[in-house]
Formats: C-alpha cells, structure tokens, sequence
C-alpha cells in the first residue's frame, strides 16, 4: 500500500508540475512564431478556440481525478483494519448511461466554437476589404502575386493592415505548407490544385512564415515574412513595385547587368529588361527586399556575394547552379553583379 501512495504521489506531482509550467512555458513561446500573441482575426479565434478546450479538458481532467483521488483515499485500508470492498456498481445502466450523456454534451460544448471558428474561416466579413494573393510554393522559397496589382515578388509579403488578404495558395513542385502563425492558420499548397484560405493583421509590423510540410533538402529553410502596412504606405509600397527596375547607374553596374543577361536571366525575370525567366524569384526590385534565400541571410552585400559564388553551400539543393548555366564569374564579375542587383530598388 505504501509503494502504491507513492507512485501515486509522484505522478500527481507530474501532472500537478505540467499543469503549473504549462502557462509560463505559453508565455515564453510569445516570439516571432508564436501562436499565443496573435494579431489577426483568424489566429485570435484559433487561440480562442484552443483556450476553450484546454479549459473543457482541464474541468474533465479535475472531475475525474477528483472522484479517483476520493475513492482512493475514502476507501483505502486503514492500518489494523480489515479490507473492506466497498459496494459495487459496475453494471449500473443509469451510471453508464449519465456517462454517455455527459460525455456527449462536452463534445457539443467543444464543438460550438470550433464550428464558430470553421465559419470565420471560410470567408471574410460582409463589408471588409478584400485584397487578392496568389502564394506559389517551390523547392524552397515563396512567389507572391498580386493579380490586381500586376505585381510579382517572393519571400517577403508586403499587405495592408485591416483588409481580408484572400489567398490562393499553388505549388509547382511537391506538397508544401502555408503558415503564419500569428496571423492564421496552416493550409496545405498541393501540385495542381488551388487551395484557398484569407488572413488579415490588426496591426503593423513584420511576422514570420515558414513552410511546414516536409518538402526536401531545405525545407526547415523555407520562410517568409509578411509586412503588414498602413494603408498609405503599403499604397507607396505598391506603386514602387508596380515601376520597371532601375537602370545602371555606374560602370559597375552596367557590367553588372552585362552578367546577369549572360546566364541569370534565363531563370530569373526583371521588369523592364529582356530577363523574363520563370524559375527563380523575380529580382525586379531586389534591392528593397530585407533578405535573402528565404529569411535565411540580410540581404547586403557580403552575404549576396556568397550566395551568387557558393550557392549550395548556402543553401543546400536549391535550384542555383551557376556551372550548369556556364556561368564561370571572376571576383569582379561577382562585384559587378552584386552592385546591379542591389540598386533595383
């Protein structure tokens, strides 16, 4: 009896310790993917939604732990007292069948707000303005289309704060996932199929997106950040993508482009040049972007310079192979090239 108390001890400590952690471990996760400091109208009624079933499950866990631990010590052998086997109800139809009722009517309590949130999900509010994105996933970064716009970027999401972004997610590869977690939650991007989910931010600022469907080599590696906007200046924002890259500037520059054109632009599109490839990101307005190969390096001049001379050490089997397109660059090719691209602004 004692060696049983004991165990019983221990695991009560367990589930008492966990049940303590967990709401500070919930606050330490408030980070740059953090699904507790949500800023959006989805991502609010997802948490909302979780909360309430952790509160369901904690009243479950309670009452039945309440009722276990009485049993177990009202009943319990007392020293010098003989076992008693209290009376017995297994078998009770009214028990069983009060069981089933009450276990019903906590799936219909859980059921209520999630039902609420599949609602919310499916389509913005009446009156809420609308904007359209087309979310492309490929091995490994991210192409965001504005149709209505006639702009195409990748790996930073730039939108405008109080209005409904409906997304329509693609993959032109294998199977890849959409998320940003403080804004909404994971939709799957398939090959040849469009999926569809919106999001929206209450306020301005930059917050993280990662792919979280295992799709190859660097799929930890593929991430995306979202800059929500005030309205003017995501209308500034737009009107400087909207504008064909920047000419050459210096010596440097225009020798730069010379490079790009000799091999890059078969992959990669420019507006404004004969570069129209499709198969890596548009660089039209590199310049302004904060990074590179997908939120992994600051976009500046010592980190380009090592993705365009070792691309696959930089990021491992990305589609960047600068001696399959012939491309044999001297340090001042890769100087030149590094100045070109960072003035398309």
């Amino acid at each position: 009896m004692k060696a049983q108390l004991t165990s019983i001890l221990r695991l009560t400590l367990l589930v008492g310790s966990f049940l303590l952690m967990y709401p500070l471990n919930a606050f330490a996760l408030m980070d740059a993917m953090s699904t507790f400091d949500v800023k959006g109208t989805i991502g609010q009624e997802q948490l909302t939604v979780f909360w309430f079933t952790v509160g369901v499950s904690a009243f479950l866990l309670l009452t039945v732990g309440g009722v276990f631990f009485y049993a177990l010590f009202r009943f319990r052998a007392k020293p010098g007292q003989d076992f008693v086997v209290p009376e017995q109800t297994h078998g009770s139809a009214k028990i069983e069948i009060a069981l089933i009722i009450a276990s019903c009517l906590l799936l219909l309590v859980i059921a209520v707000p999630n039902a609420k949130a599949l609602f919310v999900m499916d389509k913005p509010p009446e009156g809420k303005k609308v904007m359209k994105v087309v979310a492309i996933g490929h091995q490994w970064w991210w192409e965001f289309q504005y149709p209505d716009l006639g702009i195409t970027t990748a790996n930073e999401l730039h939108i405008p704060v109080d209005t409904a972004i409906d997304i329509d997610i693609k993959s032109v590869d294998v199977i890849h996932s959409f998320w940003v977690p403080r804004l909404a939650g994971k939709m799957d991007a398939l090959p040849g199929q469009i999926n569809r989910m919106w999001l929206d931010a209450n306020e301005p600022g930059k917050y993280y997106g990662q792919c979280t469907e295992f799709c190859g080599d660097s799929h930890a590696q593929m991430r995306f950040l979202v800059f929500a906007h005030k309205q003017a200046e995501f209308d500034k924002w737009s009107r400087a993508e909207k504008a064909d890259a920047i000419k050459p500037e210096t010596v440097s520059q225009v020798n730069g482009q010379k490079v790009f054109m000799q091999g890059c632009n078969s992959c990669h599109a420019i507006k404004g040049t004969n570069a129209m490839g499709m198969v890596g990101p548009n660089l039209t307005h590199f310049g302004s972007r904060t990074s590179l190969g997908a939120v992994m390096y600051k976009n500046d001049t010592e980190h380009l310079a090592k993705w365009i001379k070792y691309p696959q050490q930089m990021k491992p089997g990305n589609l960047m192979k600068l001696e399959q397109a012939n491309m044999l660059l001297s340090d001042k090719d890769v100087t030149d090239l590094v100045s070109y691209l960072q003035n398309l602004k």
